[in-house]
């Protein structure tokens, strides 16, 4: 459905499923720009309850971000955003509530050498409630921290914005994972 696999075991392997997903899928660069995709891939995972409040927090936490980025209509093919789970932890679990923490690594920012940021990396631990519902685990809460950041080994310069440009070109995201 939108893009957004959906369907998953009612067991806590396909409740560690789809909060890896619905993660990675808030995560793309079309989630950021395209109001629709947005809308549609929430209405894929959210419970019924909690729809309209997460449209309406990610409607405006995306617009901050694209002003902040210097993200416009005219340059928004520019936009790197992507997301990967490094790991995942399950805080509680019964057959019909799940809370799964998801550590996921990031990339966003703009290839462009006139934009306030360029792509850079973060690092996020994502706490996401997961309910049984119609068949399928659905989101009903998402909270996030910061960290647990690596250190960085200094030992490699920054990618040049033409060579991040071409490289999320030529890289397809990765598969949901399964």
């Amino acid at each position: 459905m939108s893009g957004v696999p959906v369907g998953y075991a009612h067991s806590q392997v396909g409740a560690v499923q789809a909060a890896v997903n619905y993660q990675v899928a808030r995560s793309s660069a079309t989630y950021f720009t395209d109001e629709k995709v947005r809308r549609a891939t929430l209405t894929a995972m959210m419970t019924r309850r909690a729809l309209d409040g997460q449209i309406r927090n990610d409607d405006t936490g995306m617009q901050q971000v694209l002003t902040s980025l210097g993200v416009t209509s005219g340059n928004e093919d520019e936009l790197v955003a992507r997301g990967a789970a490094m790991g995942t932890r399950v805080t509680t679990y019964t057959d019909q509530v799940a809370t799964v923490e998801v550590w996921m690594a990031g990339l966003v920012g703009v290839t462009n050498n006139d934009a306030p940021m360029p792509v850079s990396a973060s690092w996020t631990t994502y706490t996401l409630t997961l309910q049984w519902e119609s068949g399928d685990w659905k989101l009903a809460s998402i909270a996030s921290v910061n960290g647990p950041t690596p250190l960085e080994t200094g030992s490699d310069e920054p990618t040049s914005v033409d060579e991040f440009r071409s490289a999320d070109r030529q890289f397809n995201a990765p598969p949901y994972a399964g």
